[in-house]
């Protein structure tokens, strides 16, 4: 076991020719809620927000249209939001834009960006979700791909490997994208958040700490970006925050691609949120699911359809080939 984990390792070393060194770029993030009636009075608008942290730099923040944002960061996970009540909206549909400047860094497994966690993450990144489940299929399933494994990189990375073999990246089968485990166990396809959701829960079941990140690629030629990405992260004691993109692996046939992403991240990616079941204050009317579309409520209703878009133009281009 300790010789597989070392070429691994080697493996790991090797393939961080794949990425980028950093990726330095303005970016405009367009959040539209459409469909919103006339005469609803007060409508209470929550948008997510970039963040500075671990390989992301952001700065420049500016949101247009100014109803009077109020902006909030989240100090159980770090996320940062901002906050309107918008009195008497005109009917149809509300675009927001973000404007921002961002730099993000190729994580590297060998020194993770994020190496401490409090009691109170760890607890977090353990329990469940309403649907990051802990069902005893999924203990049952955990405990079937750990059998053998005896470190915390060895158990996930037997999980990581098991979702990328066995998920499919598809969009064309109802209900893709809530991120809902029980489904993936099902069906075994979705998208990015379905991926992930599934490596969560194993993950936990394993006592391994991890949690949901959400953001946008920044791959598009034309630098328009019209749906976000997800990716997770797993805790190791004495190393830190370990990034896997396993739907991103799934849909290649490079096996040095795939082992690249388990513990490592190209920079072609801007994150926004960490979390699943999220409460914001002021309160929504539930929780939210994850944290990448605007939440639009009408006393205590949600009202609208939201949907988004990243427009992004580099402006410093560093060597190395990309990883996607």
């Amino acid at each position: 076991m300790k010789r597989i984990f070392e070429v691994t390792v080697l493996l790991l070393v090797s393939t961080s020719l794949f990425a980028q060194k950093a990726k330095t770029f303005d970016a405009t993030y367009i959040a539209t809620v459409s469909g919103i009636p006339a005469g609803v009075g007060e409508l209470r608008v929550w948008i997510p927000l970039p963040v500075t942290r671990g390989a992301q730099t952001v700065s420049g923040v500016t949101i247009d249209p100014p109803y009077g944002w109020t902006r909030y960061k989240d100090a159980d996970l770090g996320n940062e939001y901002a906050f309107a009540a918008i009195p008497n909206p005109l009917p149809g549909d509300l675009a927001i834009s973000v404007r921002f400047t961002g730099s993000r860094r190729e994580e590297r497994f060998q020194s993770p960006l994020e190496t401490t966690a409090t009691p109170a993450e760890l607890k977090r990144a353990l329990r469940a979700d309403k649907l990051v489940t802990l069902s005893p299929r999924i203990r049952r399933l955990a405990r079937r791909l750990t059998t053998g494994r005896t470190t915390t990189i060895g158990k996930a990375r037997a999980i990581y490997d098991y979702v990328v073999a066995n998920m499919k990246y598809d969009k064309t089968i109802p209900g893709w994208g809530e991120g809902d485990t029980e489904r993936a166990c099902d069906i075994h396809a979705g998208n990015c958040s379905d991926f992930h959701s599934l490596f969560i829960s194993l993950a936990r079941a394993s006592g391994i700490p991890a949690r949901f990140v959400i953001g946008f690629p920044l791959t598009a030629k034309d630098g328009q970006v019209k749906g976000y990405h997800c990716w997770a992260e797993f805790f190791v004691k004495g190393r830190g925050w370990i990034p896997v993109d396993a739907s991103e692996a799934s849909q290649s046939s490079d096996p040095a691609l795939r082992a690249y992403l388990f513990g490592n991240l190209d920079p072609d990616r801007v994150q926004f949120t960490i979390g699943r079941d999220l409460k914001l204050r002021p309160r929504t009317s539930a929780p939210l699911n994850y944290f990448i579309y605007p939440r639009a409520e009408v006393r205590g209703s949600v009202i609208g359809t939201p949907s988004i878009a990243l427009k992004f133009r580099e402006t410093a281009a560093a060597g190395g080939a990309t990883g996607r």
